[in-house]
């Protein structure tokens, strides 16, 4: 059974200055943890319906 973790908005997403394309998100360092994920991993995200799901990409085609 996964666990559900709900986050402000604010709390994860910035603004990058002088783009006002794109934001920057932060992955809250409980989560980086949790998941196992380090600097350098590939990461995979969705967005459907309001809500965002993350998973890594693993090198053997297999995702976590």
């Amino acid at each position: 059974m996964s666990k559900v973790i709900t986050y402000k908005v604010e709390d994860i997403f910035e603004d990058i200055e002088g783009d006002d394309e794109n934001v920057l998100m932060n992955i809250p360092p409980e989560i980086l943890e949790q998941m196992g994920w380090v600097e350098g991993d590939t990461l995979l995200i969705n967005s459907e319906e309001g809500r965002i799901t993350i998973s890594k990409k693993e090198t053997n085609g297999k995702e976590r």
